[in-house]
């Protein structure tokens, strides 16, 4: 399901290399926008371009569990022949051939759209304490590889792990990842604590779930300056993970290392961007929860000592695209 109902999904894929520009206040507007939204260009993003979740938009910084003892391989005499692929009402569990030597799966859950392509020495399921919410994840690219855990999966997983004689892990969420949830839309999200703007995941696990997501995109498309439906998603998940508050005459939202506002109608010259360190992110998520003037960039200057108004350049504000060139977002299938 996407944001036009055709059942495609839609991820970040801008390029890494903008990701050191933040502190260069010459670079524009369009630039430092690419430069909140990671890039899937590893190998197991190539190959989850198909399966990719849509409800994302940083690629994130997740720390890499995979060097934990998590694999082992309880009988190497067990056969490794399996029938794949497995596919259910709502599942479909398919070969995904073998990388560094190790097998891997493609794992789509039908009904939400939700999918990704996962190592077998990295498979296990993760579990949010607070929630009891279970996922598998990519850890390489989380918030765009992910699925969330029923019981029908789980038992799938264990007819795997059984037949390859892998000891599947239960473990607590890895590398900082929580589960949060959205006061307005009762939606649940997946983020890094401590710097949601980091990235975000929506948990959709059901098809009223990924209305809701529709209808605030539908939302935000009829803003001039989101108008693309690439780019009015990007905006409903930001305001779904609390880091995007609209005003009467625009949007203010939450970057890693910034704050922004843009006119709903693309006015460069009332749009603003302030940089603040990192370590100020949660203050100002607070600030922006509590109801500050958020669309007076003084306001913001006034709370942080830090705090640097930018010099922006405004011109493609709604330069989200939908080719396949990992220019922007894409819509995928």
């Amino acid at each position: 399901m996407n944001v036009n109902g055709t059942g495609a999904q839609y991820y970040p894929a801008w390029q890494e290399a903008g990701r050191g520009q933040k502190n260069n206040s010459g670079v524009g507007f369009a630039s430092r926008m690419a430069d909140i939204v990671g890039a899937n260009t590893s190998e197991s993003g190539r190959k989850t371009n198909a399966v990719s979740g849509r409800d994302n938009y940083v690629g994130g910084d997740a720390a890499s569990v995979y060097d934990m003892g998590v694999y082992s391989r309880k009988d190497i005499s067990v056969s490794q022949n399996l029938n794949l692929p497995i596919e259910t009402e709502r599942y479909k569990i398919e070969d995904a051939s073998y990388v560094d030597g190790v097998p891997a799966y493609e794992i789509m859950d039908k009904e939400t759209g939700r999918g990704l392509y996962i190592r077998e020495d990295q498979l296990m399921i993760q579990k949010d304490e607070k929630t009891g919410l279970e996922f598998v994840i990519n850890m390489d690219q989380p918030f765009s590889c992910n699925v969330p855990m029923t019981g029908e999966l789980k038992g799938i997983l264990n007819e795997i792990a059984g037949k390859r004689g892998i000891d599947l892990k239960e473990v607590p969420l890895q590398g900082g990842l929580i589960v949060n949830q959205d006061p307005r839309t009762g939606l649940r999200y997946l983020s890094i604590q401590g710097n949601e703007a980091k990235g975000m995941s929506v948990v959709a696990t059901s098809k009223e779930d990924l209305e809701i997501i529709e209808k605030l995109a539908d939302e935000f498309t009829k803003y001039s300056v989101s108008s693309q439906r690439s780019t009015a998603g990007l905006y409903a998940l930001l305001e779904i993970s609390g880091n995007l508050k609209r005003e009467g005459e625009g949007m203010t939202f939450l970057t890693p290392n910034g704050i922004t506002y843009i006119p709903y109608d693309g006015d460069k010259d009332k749009a603003w961007e302030i940089e603040i360190p990192s370590s100020d992110y949660s203050v100002a998520r607070k600030y922006l929860a509590m109801g500050i003037e958020a669309s007076n960039y003084q306001a913001w200057l006034s709370k942080f000592n830090s705090a640097r108004l930018l010099d922006i350049d405004t011109e493609q504000l709604n330069h989200y695209s939908m080719n396949g060139d990992r220019n922007g977002y894409r819509f995928m299938q």
